[in-house]
């Protein structure tokens, strides 16, 4: 029988709010990941048309996908039809419709599916993302569905591949990364240092895309809006549990804090379109905690919250957390100092989000410079703040890049000093002015404040 695959978008039916969709990269037609919330996490869903207009009573479905390493083989996850009716379809056709929901054994990372089988049919598949160091457990899962009956039954099998000797999928973009790359002992990882042994590239490159690994602390929070989940802002990892980033990133357009549930955070993102991909981990927040001061002196004074993750966090080569600045604390320390900083943000070709992070290097200013410069800064900056950048046009983080860290090499180790904050507006527009400063929260006036929250899983 052949098949035609709609190209519309599912909608979750059973939910008050929209998802976020993501299509899988290798099997587009009839499979997406749907984002729910932060307690369901994602699910896969797919929208199928048979290409005839007789009923058929009976169904079978077979889907394979390749996932992480599982602790427990007794759960397969589950798949299920949802609906199976007669529809138009985008032509003047009417045509049975197949909407069916994976539920995955393991979300972190989502699972790569490598075949879609619907009544004998091959939908899609991908075999060169199965097996793959990182993903070497391989699921199959096969749905048989009566409609008169209204009754499906599903059975599952489980496959292990423990030849490592197999190759690293096509879509694998940073060819200097091992293929072993994740594979580190998580104890042993120290704050602030990249897995040199797996990433050959330094962290100073000034002025390009950095490479995959380079930022292991660089994290992105995702959180809904206009009841759309979208990325929100940049943060930086410190520990097993701990999240720094700006608290600004935790209201909305309305100034209503976000609720928690809301929430998610990815690390080990490279690619923004594709917070699945390999060498991530997608985790919840157990608590926001925005800094008491917040708003109170004016608008951005002690712009930082502490996102205590719900579970410890396993390290790899591109998930490490960054050091935490602790002395010296005055700001005389930093002055002419330069540092990095790296997000997703605004890019000089006016892309309000770029796909892959960029870095750029900016030096650290007196506050007496930053005042003198623009008279705004006098309700921007506090003791708490410092400014950095460049002035000149072009260098220097911008709309999307809140959250982020300013981090210097410190004894070695790459250490969080600022968190990115505000920047002076385009006259006519939202966009930054990197033609002024930007203002920074200074990290080590909260160290104590941000270990506070620490259960001493990781030392800060």
């Amino acid at each position: 029988m052949n098949l035609l695959i709609s190209l519309l978008l599912l909608s979750i039916v059973h939910q008050s709010v929209i998802s976020q969709r993501l299509d899988h990269p290798a099997c587009q037609a009839g499979f997406k990941y749907i984002y729910i919330n932060s307690k369901v996490g994602w699910v896969g869903m797919g929208f199928l048309w048979t290409s005839t207009y007789s009923r058929l009573h009976n169904i079978t479905l077979d889907l394979e996908f390749a996932t992480a390493r599982l602790a427990d083989t007794s759960y397969l996850g589950d798949l299920k039809i949802l609906h199976f009716h007669f529809l138009r379809q985008l032509s003047s056709e009417k045509r049975w419709n197949v909407n069916y929901e994976l539920i995955f054994p393991t979300q972190n990372p989502l699972p790569d599916m490598t075949k879609l089988t619907l009544n004998g049919d091959v939908i899609c598949i991908a075999e060169n993302l199965a097996f793959t160091p990182q993903k070497p457990d391989l699921i199959k899962l096969h749905l048989e569905y009566n409609d008169y009956l209204k009754e499906q039954k599903v059975t599952g099998e489980y496959i292990r591949k423990d030849d490592a000797t197999v190759d690293t999928p096509s879509s694998q973009t940073n060819e200097a990364i091992s293929q072993n790359a994740e594979d580190v002992d998580s104890d042993t990882v120290e704050c602030g240092k990249v897995d040199t042994s797996n990433i050959h590239v330094p962290l100073v490159l000034e002025g390009t895309t950095i490479q995959k690994g380079t930022w292991p602390w660089l994290v992105s929070i995702y959180s809904y809006s206009k009841l759309r989940l979208g990325f929100k802002c940049g943060a930086t990892l410190i520990s097993r549990k701990l999240v720094i980033t700006a608290a600004h990133c935790f209201f909305d357009a309305y100034n209503r804090k976000v609720r928690i549930d809301d929430v998610l955070i990815i690390l080990g993102q490279y690619n923004l379109k594709r917070p699945h991909d390999q060498g991530t981990q997608i985790v919840y927040p157990e608590s926001i905690n925005v800094h008491s001061n917040y708003r109170k002196s004016n608008n951005i004074d002690s712009d930082i919250a502490v996102v205590v993750l719900t579970e410890a966090v396993h390290f790899t080569t591109f998930i490490r957390p960054a050091c935490l600045w602790k002395e010296p604390v005055a700001k005389d320390s930093i002055i002419g100092l330069k540092g990095f900083t790296a997000g997703w943000g605004r890019d000089e070709n006016g892309n309000f989000y770029t796909e892959l992070p960029k870095q750029v290097e900016i030096p650290v200013v007196s506050d007496e410079a930053c005042l003198s410069s623009h008279k705004a800064y006098s309700k921007l900056t506090t003791d708490v703040t410092f400014c950095a950048g460049w002035r000149n046009g072009t260098d220097g983080p911008c709309n999307g890049d809140s959250g982020g860290p300013l981090v210097f090499e410190k004894d070695g180790r790459w250490t969080v000093r600022g968190v990115v904050s505000t920047a002076l507006s385009t006259d006519g527009s939202n966009t930054c002015n990197l033609n002024e400063y930007v203002v920074f929260t200074d990290v080590a006036k909260f160290k104590d404040w941000i270990i506070s929250f620490s259960d001493n899983s990781f030392p800060l």
